[in-house]
């Protein structure tokens, strides 16, 4: 997609999974523009897009920048029916619009890419596992925000409006079944077309829907738990003693700060409650029992289910469709892991485990084959790295997580070429997890993925031609930045001004961030700010990838604290800039020094970027805890576990 323009009218008329097929505008074109406040802007009938969000150079982008741009074409094309065609009454509920186009990006580029699973798959990770970590603070609010001024307005712009959103219109329609949930949708939208609609009227409609089909739920009160109240519950389910086949099933309010609930006791004392969606289904090594559904409503409650013994498990909130973590007895977890330890098939896709269980997980990884499980432990160990990556014992965690993913490194391998130098294709699923695991090879120091990288950088430069393969390029050039000389680093910074292709300057960028070169590191950061060589829509991205190297760390954080005046009148009305930045720059801060810094600065900088900085001291509190109570006893577990 090279043209500026883009008529795309025809999505409009064959999208047969849309609620409503007409757009009713009869055109939808779409235009790429150098800069743009935001990434992408809906006008009906002609979105705008920044050229980073819609132009692809198919033989230098990789298989997530394609779907990155697709995802954010099919996010602005929805907002045509949510947003445009029905316009929500007032700035509370902009969720209804953000909400839906965020939930449509992914069941949208389904329907185009069946083979990409990004419902099943990437919503989970990149969606709910993200959101849930926000509102899982204590600093967090409800999706519905009262807004009382125009000051108020770029607040409610948040993850919790777009991701809560999504996550939540997601479990109803799982709760309501597609085809009822579609009619909902259709009728919701046609009622008030060229309208304004609140919340309670897509409710309304779609408990009318449910009614006609016999299915008496109050969706309005379901509801309004849900997006009247911050946060979300946690899930207790626990075998009873007795022998009469039932469970107790508690809810609570999550909340990662325990200490928040003596702190604020006005706050936590409210009664959070939910009418919670529950699937559940219970299993052994030899059967695995249908799928129910529990409706939980009070703080505690008891619920008789399949025949169960000692060696029975218990599995909630089947693939995740339910907004809410998911706790056991310990018992039940030691079942659920040996279970998944013998039968990599049976995912645990359903909860969080407890503080002092999740790395007996990893040893199975060898033995998984879908790209999810490797995905979210991906994440899950990039995050855990980077709280580490400036400890003494780092290796002893490298070392643990290279011995888990070192078998399917070698036996997958790097991406092939033809015999015409062409990049031999595989099915989309297997190249997205042959990257995750050269990623995390690279990453902790796998010696041949380092070998690897370092020979096709070499190759690049002495034969002026790229045969790097477009789907780990971003892997490579960190990795050559990182291990190799200052001529490695200029030849990037080279190649950076020199390439047309969007997609390619963005990998390029990144990667210089990866030098272990301090002098390097100080160079790059002034250059963001200081001079036309970073464009401005990357400055940011600049600062923020400096801080998650862990030599650049504290050169990105004494960078903020400088320029933040300067970053603050350039990036503070743009819609996500600050809190990006905020969050990106601080998010791995750990030490009480640190933690200091954070409160002095925030002392002087409220405004609209308050709201930002109280979730970053939240976030590096809970940093420095975690080092304070588990540090020690993490690297004893490591230095005993049989992986070790």
């Amino acid at each position: 997609m090279k043209k500026k323009e883009h008529d795309s009218s025809a999505s409009c008329e064959t999208a047969d999974s849309s609620p409503v097929k007409d757009c009713q505008n009869g055109k939808q074109n779409l235009l790429a523009v150098p800069k743009h406040p935001y990434a992408a802007m809906e006008n009906w009938g002609l979105s705008v897009f920044v050229e980073q969000k819609i132009l692809l150079d198919p033989d230098v982008s990789s298989f997530s920048y394609q779907m990155e741009l697709t995802m954010v074409v099919v996010h602005e094309i929805c907002h045509q029916w949510f947003g445009d065609l029905v316009t929500p009454v007032w700035w509370e509920d902009v969720w209804l619009k953000e909400g839906f186009a965020h939930f449509f990006e992914y069941i949208g580029t389904d329907f185009l890419f069946p083979k990409w699973n990004m419902e099943k798959q990437r919503f989970l990770t990149d969606v709910l596992h993200e959101v849930m970590l926000l509102d899982g603070l204590a600093n967090s609010h409800p999706i519905s925000q009262e807004v009382f001024e125009a000051t108020d307005i770029d607040r409610v712009f948040d993850w919790i409006a777009y991701k809560k959103g999504a996550a939540l219109i997601r479990m109803l329609a799982h709760v309501m079944g597609q085809p009822l949930f579609q009619r909902g949708l259709n009728d919701y939208l046609m009622t008030y077309m060229y309208g304004n609609a609140a919340r309670d009227d897509l409710w309304n409609t779609f408990s009318e829907a449910m009614q006609r089909e016999g299915m008496d739920i109050n969706i309005t009160e379901v509801m309004d738990r849900w997006t009247l109240q911050m946060g979300y519950p946690v899930v207790t389910i626990s075998k009873n003693d007795s022998l009469d086949n039932t469970v107790t099933i508690s809810q609570e309010h999550f909340v990662y700060d325990t200490d928040a609930k003596i702190r604020n006791p006005e706050l936590f004392n409210k009664s959070f409650q939910w009418q919670i969606p529950l699937t559940l289904t219970v299993g052994n090594s030899s059967h695995i029992s249908t799928e129910n559904t529990i409706w939980v409503s009070n703080r505690t409650e008891t619920h008789r289910v399949g025949h169960m013994d000692g060696e029975t498990w218990l599995l909630g909130n089947i693939n995740q469709t339910g907004y809410f973590r998911v706790n056991y007895d310990l018992h039940n977890w030691r079942l659920l892991i040996q279970q998944l330890t013998t039968n990599p098939t049976v995912h645990l896709t359903a909860g969080y485990l407890p503080q002092n269980i999740p790395l007996q997980i990893i040893s199975y990884l060898s033995q998984e084959s879908e790209f999810l499980p490797w995905h979210a432990a991906s994440r899950a160990l990039y995050q855990l790295d980077k709280l580490l990556d400036r400890t003494e014992d780092h290796s002893l965690f490298s070392d643990y997580v290279l011995k888990q993913v070192s078998p399917k490194y070698h036996k997958m391998g790097w991406p092939t070429t033809s015999s015409d130098g062409s990049f031999a294709q595989a099915a989309y699923q297997s190249q997205e997890l042959q990257r995750e695991v050269i990623m995390l090879a690279c990453s902790f120091g796998n010696k041949h993925c380092h070998r690897q990288a370092v020979s096709l950088i070499s190759d690049w430069i002495s034969s002026n031609k790229n045969r790097i393969p477009p789907n780990v390029r971003d892997i490579v050039y960190c990795t050559g930045v990182s291990l190799m000389d200052e001529d490695v680093w200029e030849f990037i910074w080279m190649k950076f001004h020199s390439s047309t292709a969007v997609s390619e300057k963005k990998i390029l960028l990144e990667a210089l961030t990866c030098s272990d070169n301090i002098y390097l590191l100080n160079r790059l950061l002034n250059l963001s700010l200081a001079s036309d060589l970073v464009p401005d829509q990357d400055a940011i991205d600049v600062i923020i990838h400096v801080g998650r190297n862990p030599l650049g760390r504290h050169l990105a954080w004494r960078y903020f604290r400088e320029k933040w005046d300067i970053l603050n009148s350039r990036y503070g009305e743009a819609l996500f800039m600050n809190s990006k930045l905020i969050s990106g720059v601080t998010e791995f801060l750990n030490t009480e020094e640190e933690l200091n810094e954070l409160k002095e600065v925030t002392l002087t900088s409220g405004g609209a970027a308050a709201p930002a900085f109280a979730r970053a001291v939240e976030i590096v509190q809970a940093n420095v805890k975690w080092h304070s109570q588990f540090e020690q006893q993490f690297y004893r577990w490591l230095r005993k576990a049989p992986g070790g």
